[in-house]
């Protein structure tokens, strides 16, 4: 690490390429299960469409940290990109749900290793010290990307359709592509890594997974669910309530996660993750019991600010805690140890969201959520102290 400083060129690169590839993605993610919807899907298929990147990410998950860890970073950076950028186009040509699923799969594939690589380079690039921070504004990447690409994925389907979305997805994630062609690793991140010492484990478990990060996984996993559910459905549940502006839950959702996770990760890095997760997650399952019983739009702003803060504070503090003090020839299994949560509860919460709310509504789908993240509390809550000394220090 050559600076002491967090925005040191590195990683100032880095928060780009993130921002660049967020904001391609983000740009489809909501439009994806009405797009489904107008090839003729249900809602349950609609819904699995809407978490099948997460659920493809999620089989590449074991193959991704060892190979992170084992290959130069930057090179697996640039070919994630490729695939994003393939993956778009390929939506943006064939109208079909099995050649959609195709593409969407290809693109959890890709998010799987981008993730990981992310996450580990962060590692590299920033202080020990300010790595929480790090992470926070690497979130507020997410932000960025929430905040403006739900608006402009409308704007651009209304006037030309859902081709013409996933055209200026595809083009805004080669853009990211020449960004991580660029980008200045540090000279680690470029070569092979060498383990300090040889794995007892060979093939077992912990060739592949980080054991001390699945409680943590667990626990994000869980907080995913109450936000790939509602990012998924909102605009539908918009229009099966009459409310009309549905999609500025994304803006009031990212407006208060921009606040929200720099902060955060200042305050995991002094205080420890329990200490800003439990509070933050209670605050965004009241945002989720709030958006079951406001059937309007003040029920859309309120679960949009207690999840912008909740669950992006709660988010930011659990991976940053994933990653910390960490040996480097691990750091990749670490953070894809960290991702196998999210990404499982991301793929099967849509799903059975599209299940809740067709058989019971709306209410239930939100109040689904609020109990998904009460349950993550639990669980931090009562063995989050059990795991390594550093999640609680001083």
């Amino acid at each position: 690490m050559e600076s002491a400083r967090l925005w040191n060129p590195r990683f100032a690169q880095l928060f780009c390429i993130e921002t660049m590839l967020q904001f391609g993605l983000y740009l489809t993610r909501p439009l994806i299960a009405g797009y489904a919807v107008s090839l003729g899907a249900s809602l349950a298929v609609a819904g699995f469409l809407a978490g099948l990147l997460a659920t493809a990410a999620l089989i590449m998950r074991p193959m991704s940290g060892i190979v992170t860890d084992r290959l130069g970073k930057k090179g697996l950076l640039v070919v994630s990109c490729a695939l994003f950028a393939v993956s778009a186009l390929g939506c943006a040509l064939f109208r079909s749900v099995p050649l959609a699923a195709a593409f969407l799969a290809l693109q959890g594939f890709a998010f799987a290793f981008k993730s990981t690589v992310v996450v580990s380079l962060a590692s590299l690039v920033v202080p020990a010290s300010k790595l929480g921070s790090g992470v926070g504004w690497l979130g507020v990447a997410y932000t960025i990307a929430c905040a403006l690409g739900p608006a402009l994925g409308s704007f651009v389907g209304g006037a030309v359709g859902y081709a013409g979305a996933f055209a200026v997805s595809a083009t805004l994630l080669f853009a990211g592509l020449v960004l991580a062609v660029l980008f200045k690793a540090p000279r680690e991140a470029c070569a092979h890594a060498v383990p300090t010492a040889p794995s007892r484990s060979g093939c077992g478990f912990a060739a592949w997974f980080h054991g001390p990060t699945l409680l943590l996984s667990a626990v994000a996993g869980l907080l995913m669910v109450a936000q790939g559910v509602t990012s998924s459905f909102v605009l539908l549940v918009g229009d099966m309530r009459g409310i009309e502006g549905a999609s500025l839950y994304f803006l009031v959702y990212s407006l208060a996660t921009l606040e929200a996770r720099p902060l955060a990760g200042r305050a995991s890095d002094s205080f420890g993750v329990r200490a800003v997760a439990l509070p933050m997650m209670l605050l965004a399952a009241f945002g989720m019991t709030a958006a079951a019983f406001l059937e309007s739009f003040a029920g859309v702003v309120v679960a949009g600010a207690c999840m912008g803060v909740g669950q992006g504070s709660a988010y930011c503090a659990l991976q940053a805690e994933s990653v910390r003090g960490v040996p480097q020839d691990r750091v990749g299994r670490a953070a894809n140890t960290f991702y196998l949560g999210p990404d499982l509860c991301m793929g099967l919460g849509p799903v059975v969201g599209g299940f809740v709310l067709q058989a019971a509504g709306a209410a239930a789908l939100f109040l689904f959520n609020a109990a998904a993240v009460l349950l993550g509390l639990i669980l931090l809550a009562v063995f989050g102290s059990r795991r390594r000394g550093s999640s609680d220090r001083p």
